[in-house]
């Protein structure tokens, strides 16, 4: 069980909220320069507050948040799992000549999720990959990735969602990521909608963790967030 744990415990022993990890994997290559990276900035720091909503509305989950910025390499910007009430958003910034590798941000968050790296019962993770565009990797180094990813438990149980930063960005690799066909990629034609698509994927990271939530019901919805489902005090969906 890992450190994060201990802010789920009762002090009788007891866990009082099941942690549900939120890995947010940000493209930060050479096009996000200017409005993008700085739009990019300003949605994650208006989707923070719905998830602490969320999270304070119910008794059950207790969210953490980790951020991978991506570019030709990937690094942790938010290395250690934070509740999102307490993040402070430290503002991305791009790489110039960054190229859009998402592999090796595939296997860091792989890394993440190995066996004994979340906590035993814990909530699936949830996945957020944001790009303005294509991968870069080549296709062999992207296809072993995925699959490294999807090969763990943990990985294959992910709320695995996509926003794509313009059409051209909206990509077969985006679908495989998601790895559901009932699951839209998401798409902001502009940098103005980049914040309301976020604030879409954290409803629908919050409803789909719900035990017994319709899944297919709120992901053809998802491009509808006025007609989302309200939250259900129910229990919670584990990893096992």
């Amino acid at each position: 069980m890992t450190d994060t744990a201990s802010s789920a415990l009762m002090p009788g022993g007891g866990i009082a909220r099941r942690p549900l990890h939120c890995f947010i994997l940000a493209d930060c290559s050479g096009s996000m320069k200017g409005e993008k990276i700085q739009a990019l900035n300003f949605a994650i720091s208006d989707m923070l507050p719905h998830l602490a909503a969320w999270e304070r509305d119910q008794e059950q989950a207790a969210v953490f948040i980790r951020a991978i910025a991506f570019a030709t390499e990937p690094t942790w910007h938010v290395s250690e799992p934070t509740p999102p009430s307490a993040l402070r958003w430290s503002p991305l910034a791009s790489v110039p000549r960054g190229l859009t590798n998402m592999a090796p941000a595939f296997e860091m968050v792989a890394e993440a999720l190995a066996p004994g790296q979340l906590e035993r019962r814990a909530l699936r993770p949830a996945l957020l990959l944001v790009t303005d565009g294509l991968p870069t990797d080549p296709p062999e180094r992207f296809d072993g990735a995925l699959q490294k990813l999807l090969s763990l438990r943990a990985g294959r149980a992910a709320l695995r969602l996509a926003v794509a930063i313009g059409r051209d960005a909206k990509s077969e690799a985006l679908t495989r990521f998601i790895g559901d066909p009932t699951v839209p990629v998401l798409v902001a034609d502009s940098t103005d909608e980049i914040a309301e698509r976020l604030v879409v994927a954290s409803l629908a990271v919050s409803r789909m963790s719900e035990m017994g939530a319709d899944r297919q019901a709120i992901a053809s919805q998802l491009l509808q967030p006025q007609a989302l489902p309200e939250a259900a005090p129910a229990d919670l969906d584990t990893i096992v």
